[in-house]
């Protein structure tokens, strides 16, 4: 709260009364706190009693009536407006609640709060179906299908692939927020990167609770698969592994790749010995989803 001087309501050739009343004249005049006078039946005393809690409410009041979005607040306490209320015995209180658009950050911070396993950006794991206009213009009929599963999600999860930029990532994190929004537990990897990261990360604390939380999700997308560095270790000991569980315990997985899974088959064999191990691999991928294919131009 700003203090008298900070006002500038006086000077050396003023007094503080002098210019108390002016302000109050004008706070009287003022629309909004004629409306809280009205609605709490407060007269004139009761801002003169708290004079510089309505000039603070009415200065927080005209940031918000002048802001376009949340990158536009000026407040210390950003996303939030001042509320003022009466307590128990007759005094005046100033509480903060969110605004219009401070309710949609601490919405997406719930939302977040249900992707409890994540290595992508919180913009893509926020994707609104705004963001996603262009891609179901291009692809409708895949887009239908997403949006009818986000309805009504099934036991078995999505494998999205397409060229680069055709919005297959976009989509998943759209399908993970609506269900992050229903509370379930979930999870969105990039999969080349995760790996990158959980090799690094070998024998530090943490590291098995990582991998449990891949396989116990409730909904996980694993984005660009065939797009990491494939080993005999990512390949049986994390994606098999992990996939073999998951639909074990009917756990629902997602998947974006530029590959169909068939064309996976070439990507994932290093040596001739593997056919088997590959079209195991393959098969729990077929098991666990539905492919989509999306024929788009890249929007990138």
């Amino acid at each position: 709260m700003k203090s008298i001087q900070e006002f500038g309501l006086f000077s050396e050739n003023d007094t503080i009364l002098k210019r108390k009343e002016k302000s109050i004249d004008n706070l009287m005049k003022d629309q909004d706190i004629i409306e809280v006078l009205s609605r709490l039946h407060l007269k004139r005393e009761d801002i003169e009693e708290n004079w510089i809690e309505f000039l603070d409410y009415q200065e927080d009041l005209k940031k918000c009536k002048l802001c376009k979005g949340i990158k536009d607040c000026t407040k210390v306490s950003i996303g939030m407006k001042q509320n003022m209320e009466l307590g128990e015995s007759g005094q005046i209180l100033i509480s903060l609640s969110p605004c219009r658009f401070g309710s949609q950050i601490l919405e997406n911070q719930r939302i977040l709060s249900h992707i409890l396993l994540k290595n992508v950006s919180e913009e893509l794991l926020l994707t609104t179906s705004s963001k996603i206009k262009d891609v179901a213009t291009q692809d409708p009929q895949p887009t239908k299908i997403i949006m009818n599963y986000i309805q009504n999600p099934q036991s078995t999860g999505l494998y999205i692939y397409g060229r680069p930029g055709s919005g297959k990532s976009s989509l998943a994190g759209f399908i993970i927020r609506n269900l992050a929004k229903k509370e379930k537990r979930c999870g969105f990897i990039h999969f080349p990167t995760f790996l990158m990261d959980l090799k690094n990360s070998f024998g530090e604390e943490g590291n098995n609770e990582t991998i449990e939380l891949l396989k116990n999700l409730d909904y996980l997308v694993i984005d660009d698969i065939g797009g990491e560095n494939v080993t005999n270790w990512s390949r049986d000991e994390i994606l098999s592994s992990t996939l073999a569980y998951r639909n074990q315990n009917n756990k629902v997985t997602f998947f974006t790749s530029q590959y169909s899974i068939s064309q996976l088959k070439s990507l994932y064999m290093l040596k001739q010995g593997d056919k088997l191990r590959v079209e195991r691999l393959l098969d729990r991928m077929k098991a666990v989803s539905q492919e989509i294919v999306l024929k788009g131009s890249d929007l990138r």
